[in-house]
């Protein structure tokens, strides 16, 4: 969970209770940059609202300004939340039940409140700027996935090396949309579904078919065209 983006929507107004919970269960799941990966079943039950509920509030907030959406494989979704830009009945107008939009905002802590500490999301660089901190790549746990979607169709991997780790944790680094196992599921699955990627397309001139490896998968070439669906199919 974000502090910086949870205490960004809290003070919304404009909006109704559905559409307050369904903003409020994204941005519990989501990083200090706002990108989050709930599935709509998630969203669902964390709400106790049905998926039309969840679905006509999501397309709600973001005709709003408050989150955009965008697709991962084809398959799943994930948002970025966008307090900032939230403008009630601009675009359509404020949901019936919803109270009117407050234009100040409260102050936050109250003036009597205890004081908090909240760890930074960033970390200074060498000429004073601010770096965001990425979460840490979960090496282990990319590995096992790897090993109990693709093995032994694929090749297991046993050890994992300093280079192997290395390799891991530049794609994690690469992007937020990286930073998640469900990702790292999604990209495996895309895999397991590529004839060529698995061996069971025919080699070239009567040889061996091709067989993806781990090494492979995570080779920073290999992996922008597995990621763009080069080898769907």
């Amino acid at each position: 969970m974000s502090t910086i983006i949870m205490s960004a929507c809290w003070p919304l107004q404009g909006m109704s209770p559905a559409q307050k919970a369904v903003l409020i269960s994204l941005a519990d799941n989501a990083n200090d940059e706002g990108v989050c990966w709930p599935s709509i079943a998630t969203i669902g039950d964390r709400t106790c609202l049905s998926e039309r509920a969840v679905r006509n509030a999501l397309r709600w907030l973001e005709e709003n300004g408050v989150l955009s959406s965008n697709q991962r494989f084809g398959r799943s979704t994930w948002y970025t939340i966008t307090p900032a830009r939230y403008a009630p009945g601009t675009k359509c107008p404020p949901a019936p039940d919803a109270p009117p939009p407050r234009h100040q905002m409260p102050p936050t802590p109250a003036p009597d409140a205890p004081r908090t500490v909240k760890e930074p999301s960033s970390e200074p660089s060498q000429d004073g700027n601010r770096v965001p901190r990425s979460p840490s790549c979960p090496v282990q746990d990319i590995v096992d996935l790897f090993n109990r979607l693709l093995a032994p169709a694929l090749p297991q991997v046993v050890l994992v090396s300093e280079d192997r780790k290395k390799k891991l944790r530049a794609r994690w680094n690469e992007s937020a949309v990286h930073q998640s196992l469900d990702f790292w599921t999604d990209y495996f699955a895309t895999v397991a579904q590529s004839t060529f990627l698995m061996g069971r397309a025919e080699g070239k001139n009567g040889g061996a078919p091709f067989r993806a490896s781990f090494d492979w998968l995570i080779a920073p070439s290999n992996f922008v065209k597995v990621v763009e669906g080069n080898y769907n199919a």
